[in-house]
């Protein structure tokens, strides 16, 4: 029990030496600004039952936390010389068994913490900024994979603060280590950068900015990839307005991206934007991209023009006509050209009816593609996808070699793990990819992907798409009910033996209830097509009601049932979390929280309850909290059942 005493003693006597005014103490050139921070001590008990590839284990611990945050403020000489900012928390513990794979369901538990900034001449022209953290901690990822992270970041920043020309350069070091504990999987990276900015304006009606960056990255994931790169990296960017009220601009960005290490390459990108407020209500937008890449493998290039036209008559309708031409020319071990473009027409009506508002939008485009080459294999580059559970997620191109399929973070450099992170499902001869709930990639990310494809020699096509929507709000918008519509034909094909184009037909009715604090809805979604046809049925609720202050209650639901028709295969998607607040006085309050999570589908079966009971009471600044937890899993092939109760006080200063 020495570490018991141990905490007990330092809890009591720091308590009394931390609780002091906030008023400005000074010692010689040392001047305190602030100091605040808290003292906690936590008592938990809680309960383990799991079964994983058949190895049952019941587990139960009682444990005590104590911790200590503190953040402090000061100065030497003057606040504007030399500024001091240090923050740190310790959080020792004292349990009667050790593991880490019980669930910490809400919030992040630091083990250690520490945060130390200071500024030399603040406010003056030239200023100079060092800053150092550490943080040890460990967290839950979505309920389902708990991580143990370290994470280590010093550097400094230089800035050269004028009119004439702003400047700063930056040195960052981080270190950062991560262990899955359950998975096993471990992530190291090791990271070096230097960044240099500039800001110029020439006048009040143009910005111009220029930033110079340095990298020296290795990452190591899951002992399975391992990448060292050196990037160089310098952009301008520029706007300019031609006029004070800013109608008429012009904006522009160069990116020039050289990468050396694992992977190898070269990236000019381009960019100039027009916009012009018109008369007669009229607004032109055009733009212009050029995309250049270079690899030991091949060279991609890319242009792509936009343009618009807009107009609005009064305040019901709204027409745009628009272009969108792109260019692709691939050269690797053949040649291979693409001409993509796109034209058409968008009308959005708006009107006041005797018992609400109609609205109405049309829109159709004609779809022009050709592409020139021989059937061979070809490489897809950087293809931008965002995955959101729930919806379904085709890649680009047909007849993907899956073996080759790289799925990457926005940098390039963060690999994620088939079967961990993301799954794979055949839908003809396209490849849908689904998120792994507790994987790295979050609902709703971006994922970029690089994969090769068996492209079917030289073909063209034309194809219509035509879009209906309307929608009527009754009551002063208390219910609304809509309709979608939209098909795509291709009635010119040549040479197209080989293609898989997407034919569709869908309609989709639905209807909303808005009662201001609640709204709640279902949809109906008929999706005819020849690549992935589906029946879909949503419902979903939104409620944020305050009464007085006095009771808070907030829900939110959502469910999708699919019905995938080519594969006779339900999928099933659901998610509902609330919380109620009682407020018994202005210092004491009792609050429940829960939220249901349940999948069905290609290999993606879960079940997730976590609920959260809890008193709180607040005296002067002293906390009181106490709670129960419940945390029901299935997942797969495994269950957790966890139960726990906990008592926490806090002294904030």
């Amino acid at each position: 029990m020495s570490r018991f005493r141990t905490i007990c003693l330092l809890t009591a006597f720091l308590s009394p030496l931390l609780c002091f005014s906030q008023a400005q103490r000074s010692l010689g050139i040392w001047h305190l600004r602030n100091i605040s921070g808290e003292l906690d001590l936590k008592g938990q008990y809680r309960q383990l039952e799991s079964s994983f590839n058949d190895v049952y284990e019941d587990q139960r611990s009682t444990y005590l936390l104590s911790g200590i945050k503190l953040n402090t403020s000061s100065y030497l000489w003057d606040k504007d010389i030399l500024l001091i900012d240090l923050g740190g928390a310790y959080s020792p513990e004292l349990r009667d068994e050790q593991y880490i794979t019980i669930p910490d369901r809400s919030e992040v538990r630091n083990l250690a913490k520490l945060d130390l900034k200071a500024t030399l001449f603040n406010n003056k022209p030239v200023t100079l900024q060092g800053f150092y953290n550490y943080d040890q901690s460990y967290y839950n990822r979505e309920l389902l994979t708990n991580v143990r992270s370290t994470n280590q970041l010093w550097g400094g920043i230089l800035s050269l603060n004028n009119r004439i020309l702003p400047l700063s350069l930056t040195y960052r070091n981080q270190k950062w280590n991560q262990d899955e504990i359950q998975t096993g999987r471990t992530f190291y990276m090791d990271q070096e950068n230097i960044q240099a900015r500039a800001n110029k304006s020439f006048g009040s009606r143009d910005r111009t900015e220029l930033l110079y960056s340095h990298y020296d990255y290795h990452y190591r994931y899951a002992e399975l990839h391992e990448t060292a790169h050196l990037i160089d990296r310098i952009a301008l960017n520029n706007s300019i307005f031609f006029d004070a009220s800013r109608k008429y601009n012009l904006n522009s960005r160069f990116t020039w991206y050289e990468q050396e290490g694992t992977t190898t390459f070269r990236r000019l990108e381009l960019f100039e934007g027009l916009s012009l407020t018109l008369p007669h209500q009229l607004r032109f937008m055009g733009s212009f991209d050029l995309y250049n890449l270079k690899n030991p493998a091949q060279t991609w290039g890319q242009k792509r023009i936009r343009l618009s036209l807009q107009h609005k008559l009064f305040k019901s309708l709204t027409t745009k006509v628009y272009v969108d031409n792109t260019m692709v020319r691939q050269e690797a071990a053949q040649l291979h050209q693409e001409a993509d473009t796109r034209f058409g027409v968008d009308l959005k009506y708006s009107k006041k009816i005797p018992t609400g508002y109609l609205n109405l939008s049309y829109r159709y485009f004609r779809h022009e593609h050709s592409t020139e080459g021989v059937t061979g294999t070809l490489q897809v580059i950087n293809e931008e996808q965002t995955i959101t559970d729930g919806e379904v997620t085709l890649l680009n191109k047909p007849y993907v070699d899956d073996f080759s399929l790289i799925v990457k973070d926005v940098s390039g450099t963060l690999i994620y793990q088939l079967n961990f992170d993301y799954i794979l499902i055949e839908r003809g001869s396209y490849l849908e990819i689904q998120r792994i709930p507790g994987g790295l990639i979050p609902n709703g990310g971006t994922v970029y992907l690089d994969y090769s494809y068996m492209q079917p020699g030289s073909y063209s096509y034309g194809a219509n798409n035509n879009q209906f929507s309307a929608s009527i709000l009754l009551f002063q918008r208390l219910i609304e009910l809509y309709y979608h519509f939209a098909v795509q034909d291709y009635p010119k094909v040549n040479q197209g033996d080989l293609l898989t184009l997407n034919y569709y037909t869908q309609h989709l009715y639905g209807a909303r209830l808005d009662l201001g604090f609640a709204r709640a809805g279902i949809e109906a979604d008929l999706y005819d097509s020849n690549i992935i046809p589906y029946r879909m049925r949503r419902y979903y609720i939104d409620v944020n009601w305050n009464f007085k202050s006095k009771f808070l209650l907030t829900l939110n639901g959502n469910i999708r049932d699919y019905r995938m028709i080519a594969d006779e295969v339900d999928q099933w998607y659901a998610n509902l979390s609330g919380k109620a607040v009682y407020r018994i006085s202005p210092r004491m309050r009792v609050s429940l929280e829960s939220g249901y999570l349940n999948q069905r589908g290609a290999n993606i079966d879960l079940d997730l309850l976590t609920s959260r009971a809890e008193f709180q009471s607040n005296f002067n600044k002293l906390q009181l909290r106490v709670g129960l937890e419940l945390y029901r899993r299935l997942y797969l092939n495994s269950e957790f059942n966890f139960n726990g109760a906990y008592i926490q006080l806090t002294r904030r200063f």
